[in-house]
């Protein structure tokens, strides 16, 4: 199924906030839910219907996040994400983006995805000297997962290929979880949503992250053929007005790709009880051929 909806009759924590940044008392109220891998998710954002119009009223997890997302908004202003209203009380408000998620992936879609990710790209280019405080976060995070690689030394010296790169490689404003569920398509346009998580991040990090957890065969819940892979891979690299070369693109998407499995992989490695599931395996096999053509490729 899905997203889907679900009305909130009781609507007294969110008044509050709408009163304060859109001046709305009357309004319905539907919280955002998924069925995501079979187990009911509720998040903490709201469709919210007034006479006025249609909004998405968000609640970040925390102090950080509420001000990065409100930050990051604000540097997208004119940009296909959702257009930032105002904020508020720990919740944020951006107009309702019409749309379906890249969960099941359309050639069309994977397009318009390509497009809007290289139009914020080609707005933030790569290279140029940006902030780099969540960099450095990003950075660490990546230290700490090389630790839960100890016990597995073709995929420790493969990460730390990537992890060298990753010391080097030009910064673009990144979603940093550009996942397909935080792609909306609505049959031509594609807006990006989702940007709490956001910030100046390695230019490859938002285009392999978007195609990485994409299968064919369902061990993912992200449908997406090789050629669609493909076809946005090409499509950013086409538009980018400032770009390495192909063969380093290339390399980087493959090294990212590594990166993309760890993640995956790390909280296995560091909990030796774990069950290593089929999760475990889809994501260890994968992480296993890549780094064997990373090392094999220096």
């Amino acid at each position: 199924m899905g997203v889907y909806l679900e009305k909130n009759d009781d609507k007294t924590e969110l008044a509050g906030p709408l009163l304060k940044i859109a001046g709305v008392s009357l309004f319905d109220a539907y919280r955002f839910c998924d069925d995501f891998e079979g187990e009911p998710k509720l998040y903490s954002v709201w469709k919210i219907v007034t006479d006025g119009g249609v909004f998405v009223l968000k609640k970040p997890e925390d102090d950080e996040s509420y001000s990065a997302e409100i930050e990051h908004y604000r540097l997208l202003k004119g940009l296909p994400a959702p257009e930032f209203l105002g904020a508020a009380d720990g919740y944020v408000l951006t107009r309702f983006a019409e749309g379906e998620d890249l969960k099941t992936a359309s050639d069309g879609g994977v397009t318009a995805a390509a497009r809007s990710l290289a139009a914020i790209m080609n707005t933030y280019p790569p290279g140029r000297d940006f902030p780099r405080e969540r960099y450095d976060v990003y950075i660490k995070r990546l230290r700490r997962r090389a630790s839960s690689l100890k016990d597995e030394p073709e995929l420790a010296a493969a990460f730390r290929v990537f992890l060298d790169r990753q010391l080097e490689i030009p910064l673009t404003l990144s979603n940093s979880d550009l996942l397909p569920i935080n792609v909306l398509f609505d049959g031509e346009r594609a807006v990006i949503i989702d940007w709490e998580f956001g910030g100046f991040m390695p230019y490859s990090l938002d285009v392999i992250r978007f195609t990485a957890h994409g299968c064919e065969d369902g061990s993912t819940p992200f449908y997406m053929t090789e050629a669609q892979k493909k076809l946005f891979h090409d499509t950013v690299y086409g538009l980018l007005e400032t770009r390495p070369d192909r063969a380093r693109y290339d390399r980087d998407l493959l090294l990212g790709e590594l990166n993309e499995c760890v993640e995956m992989l790390e909280w296995y490695f560091n909990d030796p009880t774990a069950e290593r599931d089929g999760v475990f395996r889809y994501y260890y096999e994968r992480a296993r051929a890549l780094a064997k053509r990373i090392t094999g490729e220096r």
